[in-house]
């Protein structure tokens, strides 16, 4: 995120409060990876996704980074689905991702189906 893009951004702030600057970094890497799909921002996104899960920011960033896309089923197997998107699911895991304009996958959203 550029720096003029994080004054703009409302929520950059506040998914920033409260993490030393080694974090935030570590944040802003992640944050490259996701497209802000409906959302204002990325930060807003992750905001909203990780209260909803329960789960710290942060903690929500590196889980969806760590997921290993070897080895999971994808849906649909090529392509992407009518909103232009597609889903990993491994395990109970799952990882929804969406093309950016350059064909890059950026993630939407990171979960855990509870079984």
């Amino acid at each position: 995120m550029a720096e003029d893009e994080s004054i703009s951004d409302p929520f950059w702030e506040n998914l920033l409060e409260g993490y030393t600057e080694a974090e935030a970094a570590e944040i802003q890497q992640y944050l490259n990876e996701w497209d802000a799909s409906t959302y204002i921002s990325v930060a807003q996104s992750i905001l909203d996704h990780a209260a909803r899960k329960g789960i710290e920011p942060l903690k929500y960033l590196r889980k969806a980074h760590n997921f290993n896309k070897k080895g999971a089923i994808r849906i649909p197997k090529i392509g992407y689905r009518w909103d232009a998107s597609a889903v990993y699911r491994k395990g109970n895991e799952y990882l929804i991702v969406r093309p950016d304009k350059f064909g890059t996958e950026k993630i939407v959203t990171y979960g855990v189906n509870d079984e």
